[in-house]
């Protein structure tokens, strides 16, 4: 979820950091970090353009004192300041560089030409190709554009748009999206056989007949658990991120990821632990389990990671990111109290909901559904020189792997162990 839309709340670092003024680059976000007096901002970089974007994983202005955005604070030398992604625990390293290029003192030129040379950087910058012919028939639209001048604004904005979505679309990156505020308008590459219209309304009526039922529920509602009539025991867990809240302000908001949302999954498993032994008193033998992801796109890989080691430890990692192996591990250790079970999955199913489904397919458990989305990479968030928001996948396929060290089906998704029809999968009353 990018910084710029969600309900991510400053945290104190656990001590200040002495941050030596200058310039520093970080080759894993192509952003470079400018320190000054205690302050730090935050430059969007590619090689046509380069300036101080509101938009992105790290805010556009901060400090030593805070955690800024969804991150939070390692350390600080003379030449490298470290950070590491609350999200999935992947360090962030930034090193010392003699002085910010000179573009990044100029604002930023926001024509049709611009924002389609800016967004092929960006696509480029993370490994995403391009029809190289698709990209000339673009620039050529976006300099015809440029030329109009008996184009409204408005007219102007909305062909731009169509543009950028044909761009994100040939790039087949399942996480690709834009944001155009002005035209309230987003676009998210979709590659959904069923429609949004009965996806959306058998979730609602899913969640209200979760709502209706006697199982129970902690975490903002992220996860729901109990026995049902069948004598599975049902595990629905809707997203991977937001398990906890905090005051801003006025109002309670969402906080994406923390320390203290993985310790409200800590305290639902022991919750769920206690209950697993009542349902295997009841049926005289641990049941089965049934745990529902149809309807979760992802969130933090350490939520997963913590979810699935919980359920099954087992001594391999759960996954591995560009080298960085994730292996969050915390108690309860719930593997005696069930016996196997099925992992629901729809094409819904994303990014760090994708991820658990394959560390359970590890484990013993099998998939029921559709093929999921195919998208594990987490996703980096960036500007436009308009002001337009888009988020692309990080890392390239071959550095995504499983526990086994295989290689993640990007692009294509997880294929269940027994498809199930869509009526099925999405039922609509």
């Amino acid at each position: 979820m990018l910084l710029a839309l969600c309900g991510c709340t400053a945290s104190l670092a656990p001590q200040q950091l002495e941050i030596a003024d200058g310039v520093y680059w970080s080759a894993h976000y192509h952003s470079y970090l400018e320190a000054k007096d205690g302050l730090l901002t935050r430059y969007q970089y590619t090689p046509s353009q380069c300036w101080s974007a509101d938009a992105g994983l790290l805010p556009r202005v901060f400090s030593s004192a805070y955690n800024p955005g969804q991150h939070e604070w390692v350390g600080a030398g003379r030449n490298t300041l470290v950070l590491r992604r609350l999200s999935d625990g992947i360090p962030v390293f930034f090193t010392r560089e003699p002085l910010l290029p000179a573009p990044c003192r100029q604002p930023p030129e926001a024509s049709a030409s611009a924002v389609i040379d800016t967004l092929a950087e960006v696509l480029t910058q993370f490994q995403h190709g391009l029809s190289q012919t698709e990209l000339l028939r673009w620039r050529y639209q976006a300099q015809r554009l440029d030329a109009q001048h008996n184009l409204t604004d408005t007219d102007k904005s909305v062909a731009l748009y169509q543009l950028v979505r044909e761009v994100l679309v040939d790039s087949d990156d399942r996480h690709a999206f834009v944001l155009a505020r002005e035209l309230g308008a987003y676009y998210r590459v979709n590659p959904f056989t069923v429609g949004e219209a009965q996806r959306e309304l058998s979730r609602q009526q899913w969640q209200q007949e979760l709502q209706q039922s006697a199982l129970y529920n902690d975490c903002e509602q992220a996860l729901w658990w109990g026995l049902l009539s069948s004598g599975e025991y049902y595990l629905g867990v809707l997203r991977l991120h937001g398990f906890t809240s905090a005051q801003q302000g006025l109002q309670q908001v969402e906080v994406s990821y923390s320390e203290a949302g993985q310790r409200c999954l800590q305290r639902a498993l022991d919750k769920l632990a206690s209950d697993l032994k009542k349902a295997s008193q009841s049926l005289g033998k641990p049941p089965s389990l049934l745990i529902d992801l149809r309807f979760n796109e992802g969130g933090s890989l350490l939520l997963a990671s913590q979810l699935a080691l919980s359920l099954q430890a087992q001594p391999l990692p759960f996954a591995s990111i560009n080298q960085h192996q994730l292996t969050e591990q915390r108690r309860p250790d719930l593997s005696r109290l069930y016996q196997g079970g099925r992992v629901l999955v729809s094409e819904i199913t994303a990014s760090a909901a994708e991820h658990l489904a394959q560390a359970l397919r590890l484990r013993g458990f099998s998939l029921h559904g559709q093929t999921t989305r195919g998208a594990f990479s987490p996703t980096i968030v960036k500007s436009l020189p308009n002001g337009w928001i888009i988020g692309v996948s990080m890392y390239a396929p071959a550095t995504l792997l499983d526990g086994h060290g295989q290689a993640l089906p990007e692009g294509t998704g997880l294929v269940p162990d027994q498809e199930l029809p869509a009526t099925w999968v999405f039922p609509v009353r």
